[in-house]
């Protein structure tokens, strides 16, 4: 009885070997290096999804607890506020309406009227040069190697030479880039130095106002006798911006007083 129970068990245990081998064969030999690699990639994915998600909250968490320390800082006034005066330091009229925002790089502000191109030094007193062309003008962009690229109503698009105005290129275009600007953009602590904290600045109708990023509290604004056309980016260099009136630019200087 004893030796036909021991004959089973043996004939058990080599059918699993059989099994087991019929199996390794069947799937192949990087089955289960594949399965375990499956699973440990698992296993790696949900703990990155778990310390990222953790780190996460902890970066809410904390942004949250330094927002409200500003708060109390600005609120207890533990500093003195800081004071921004906007003034008119320049202006220069046209004999044409200026159509679009002005541009402007590190020495020159570039202005579009009708079907012209004017290149104004940066004090507004000097005209460096101008161009006039046969077709409406819709936009230009500041390229790189110290070009400008005027684009048409007519669909055509001219590179020229900022410094001279010189021609370089010009073709036909399959389509024209539509135009919008900003009526409200942020001027970054990490682009001016001298401010407390980052400020947004608006413009509508005959205002320009600056509200502090912080707290929400309007620090000046700018009024003007016209209407407001358009507003250029904050120059950085010049720490001032340049809007239209109608055929005028002025110039904007923001003089920053702690």
């Amino acid at each position: 009885m004893k030796s036909k129970t021991k004959k089973r068990f043996i004939a058990f245990i080599m059918a699993i070997i059989i099994i087991m081998t019929v199996a390794y064969v069947f799937y192949g030999k990087n089955w289960l290096a594949e399965q375990q690699y499956i699973q440990k990639q698992k296993n790696s994915e949900f703990l990155k999804n778990e310390l990222m998600q953790k780190l996460l909250d902890i970066e809410q968490q904390s942004q949250e607890v330094f927002n409200e320390i500003l708060n109390l800082s600005y609120d207890i006034e533990l500093f003195q506020k800081q004071k921004i005066i906007l003034e008119k330091t320049a202006e220069r009229e046209f004999d044409v309406d200026l159509k679009q925002k002005p541009y402007f790089d590190y020495k020159n502000i570039y202005l579009i009227g009708s079907n012209q191109l004017f290149v104004l030094s940066k004090d507004l007193k000097k005209i460096m040069w101008e161009k006039q062309f046969k077709e409406e003008l819709v936009n230009i962009e500041l390229l790189d190697a110290n070009r400008i690229l005027v684009l048409t109503k007519q669909k055509n698009a001219i590179c020229l030479n900022r410094d001279t105005g010189k021609e370089f290129w010009a073709k036909q275009l399959e389509t024209i880039p539509s135009v919008t600007e900003n009526s409200i953009f942020q001027i970054s602590l990490n682009k001016y130095k001298r401010l407390d904290s980052s400020i947004i600045l608006m413009f509508s109708e005959n205002e320009i106002e600056l509200i502090e990023n912080i707290t929400g509290n309007t620090l000046v604004v700018y009024n003007s006798d016209k209407k407001i056309d358009h507003l250029s980016d904050f120059d950085i260099l010049e720490k001032c911006v340049y809007f239209i009136e109608a055929n005028k630019i002025i110039k904007l200087n923001f003089d920053v007083k702690s």
